[in-house]
């Protein structure tokens, strides 16, 4: 154990373990999932071994992915969760859930469990899926989700794939094309090589050939006996990307593919044996459940995002204890400092710890969340969820999605980079792990889009209170947003809504922070839809041309609101029953977190406090100071807190993250793994560097004495 990092962990002023637990839902959990992450590390195959990962070129390291995927079906076969894992709930099954974060690599077949299935259990009716699941269960169909094509993206109304209806003398077919280079899907994961079929979302023809929109196609590419392309498919790889290579990112083109008529998601719409298309009348209820299911997604990277930017916390936090550079007071022969103990490495690294935990909390509850209201839509229980609350959900996972993924990613290469050149090895561990993440910004929503549909529903409130609309206020009693209604009011009312702190030292009340980040929230609010009235109204503008020069403000509106929603959770979090099991001091520590996490966002944000009067200029002065303070108390607990993760050596894949601390040997142990140290002379010597040396084709008529 490297001594540095044995003294940060006698510092700690709490018992790691107790939060571990809190990260992992209890003790017992948290066993569970050390067993079965041993049992992956372990496992006689050999096949989970991450060891030469970064050596490996990418065809090999798809082919050892695919190796894994098959050899973990097995072992779901073996501890019994394969039944309840894939019949769309495979991310409920908490094994399932610990066993893909310990194979510690990304799976080519992961968007079958992801995206696929959940479409299959939300848009597909209950004929269909007593079809198609006991394929899926058996692991006989491997799917894929083809929305995105060549030339559209966000914009799924503009999809220009196909579906056209064909009546026939027996049941009626759908003929599915590509009609444009453009119309290729492209990107989708899972489709290039592994997928035999693709959920494909295209626009139908009915039969009277009336266009009636982007729906969900069950399209077979591939054949059960050899997984050969069918007739009219063509899919392949879309090629290297900067990171996420196990995938197969795929691009799929269809020349007259023909699929059965029931191969259309039929649950909230059908297309009959003639061609006539109808929308089902569907219980409320039903079209929210489905709605919510689409939500899922954005929740888990939500969640996702606290996990991975912890991991890219812990490489580089232990590498900055055991790092030194510098002597004190500039004398030579002294130990040198842990670059830990420099307070811009501080303020690099311990608020990002805050926003791993801080995302943590909100993950949590929105997860919850969704899990609840789906429960209350499906058996009835509790009360009535309304279009309201649902709605209010939508623009909590937008914002949050968009907000926690920017957070996440630039961080990690805040991260890298606070490593300093070892930070740019692969044996670091951070390029890769950077690099794989850096997808999410934008799958499930391109995050600079994502807040309109997050200001879409936040506008709502602003008319709602302008108007006096009681009822419409009343809806929203058990929303997210039901806190800008009070500071909308108060904005509307010209009430006196500066920040009432007389001495430094009050902003290191959480309490302050939050009344900060819920006035800035509303006063943005406010002043959006203020803009958005005057672009019509005042300057005549049609409604798009108005919402297109708004946009810049509605991104500040939607990251203000993720914000509070973000302390506010971090707090509650903390407070509540989650927090029951940890002692003093641990509670301790996670409240200087809070507190590190909102005064680091007030400080990075003063112009939007400063600008309406908020604050004054000496709380500016304050709040950096505040920031100091709380960064010193954070410090001693730094590599205790990233240690609560738990995550195994295995897991981090870093040279620089090891647990025992030893860098240096794990650096120069990763250079015998480099292939081109593999023989001697280096490759490419007797071919080619010979030729210079001892050929002389460099010379050029006086041979130079050097």
């Amino acid at each position: 154990m490297n001594p540095d990092l044995k003294n940060e962990r006698l510092q700690a002023t709490f018992e790691t373990e107790q939060i571990t637990h809190l990260l992992y839902d209890g003790k017992a959990k948290t066993d569970r999932r050390r067993a079965l992450e041993k049992l992956i590390e372990t496992d006689p195959s050999g096949i989970f071994s991450n060891d030469l990962n970064y050596y490996l070129p990418r065809t090999e390291r798809h082919t050892r992915a695919l190796a894994k995927f098959v050899r973990l079906v097995e072992l779901m076969k073996v501890l019994g969760c394969s039944k309840e894992g894939d019949g769309g709930k495979l991310l409920e099954s908490e094994d399932m859930v610990f066993l893909l974060g310990a194979i510690a690599d990304d799976l080519p077949s992961s968007l079958h469990w992801i995206m696929f299935v959940p479409n299959i259990k939300s848009l597909f009716d209950e004929e269909q899926q007593a079809k198609l699941i006991p394929l899926i269960e058996d692991w006989r169909i491997i799917g894929c989700y083809a929305q995105t094509e060549l030339g559209h993206g966000s914009n799924v109304r503009g999809l220009e794939t196909t579906a056209t209806f064909v009546k026939d003398e027996d049941d009626g077919h759908f003929i599915v094309n590509s009609p444009t280079l453009t119309a290729t899907k492209f990107w989708p994961g899972t489709l290039g090589r592994t997928a035999n079929h693709a959920m494909v979302i295209a626009r139908l023809i009915d039969g009277d050939g009336i266009d009636r929109g982007v729906h969900n196609f069950l399209v077979q590419l591939r054949s059960f006996h050899d997984h050969t392309l069918l007739p009219g498919v063509k899919t392949g790889d879309i090629g290297p990307k900067i990171g996420y290579n196990n995938m197969d990112n795929g691009f799929a083109t269809f020349d007259n593919v023909r699929i059965p008529r029931r191969n259309m998601g039929m649950r909230f719409s059908t297309v009959d044996k003639t061609g006539k298309y109808k929308k089902k009348v569907m219980s409320d209820a039903s079209a929210k459940v489905a709605y919510i299911t689409m939500m899922q997604v954005r929740a888990f990277i939500v969640n996702e995002a606290g996990k991975n930017l912890a991991m890219a916390c812990t490489i580089t936090t232990r590498y900055s204890a055991v790092r030194r550079q510098g002597f004190k007071d500039n004398k030579v022969g002294r130990k040198e400092v842990q670059i830990l103990d420099y307070t811009q490495q501080q303020h690099r690294i311990l608020p990002l710890i805050a926003c791993s935990y801080c995302f943590f909390f909100t993950g949590k509850k929105v997860l919850e969340n969704l899990k609840s209201i789906e429960s209350n839509l499906v058996n009835g229980e509790g009360d009535a969820v309304t279009k309201v609350e649902v709605s209010d959900l939508h623009a909590s996972t937008s914002c949050l999605k968009s907000f926690c993924s920017t957070i996440a990613a630039d961080g990690m290469e805040d991260l890298r980079k606070a490593c300093g050149g070892h930070g740019f090895l692969q044996a670091s561990g951070l390029p890769e792990l950077l690099g794989t993440y850096l997808q999410n910004p934008t799958v499930e929503g391109d995050n600079h889009m994502l807040p309109q549909q997050t200001v879409r529903v936040l506008l709502k409130i602003v008319q709602a209170v302008q108007n006096g609309d009681k009822d419409t206020i009343l809806a929203y009693k058990k929303c997210d947003s039901i806190y800008l209604v009070q500071e909308i009011s108060k904005v509307m009312n010209g009430q006196n809504c500066g920040c009432p702190v007389e001495h430094e030292d009050e902003f290191l009340n959480v309490e302050v922070l939050l009344a900060a980040f819920k006035h800035r929230s509303a006063r943005m609010t406010m002043e959006a839809a203020t803009l958005l009235q005057e672009n019509i109204g005042v300057k005549g503008l049609s409604f798009q041309e108005a919402w297109n020069a708004c946009l810049v403000q509605f991104a500040r509106v939607s990251k203000a609101h993720a914000l509070y929603l973000l302390l506010n959770n971090f707090r509650d979090g903390v407070q509540g029953e989650y927090c029951s099991a940890i002692d003093r001091n641990g509670v301790s520590a996670l409240k200087d977190m809070i507190l590190l996490f909102g005064l680091w966002f007030c400080e990075k944000d003063l112009g939007d406090f400063l600008e309406d009067g908020y604050f004054r200029t000496d709380h500016s002065n304050w709040v950096r100071k505040a920031v100091l303070k709380v960064l010193k108390r954070v410090r001693t607990n730094a590599v205790a807190l990233v240690d609560c993760w738990d995550f195994s050596d295995f897991r981090l894949k870093s040279a620089l993250g090891k647990y025992d601390g030893n860098v240096y040997p794990a650096i120069m142990a990763s250079t015998g793994k480099e292939p081109l140290n593999s023989s001697e002379p280096g490759p490419g010597y007797k071919e080619h560097l010979s030729r210079l040396i001892v050929g002389g084709v460099g010379v050029s008529g006086t041979i130079s004495r050097l």
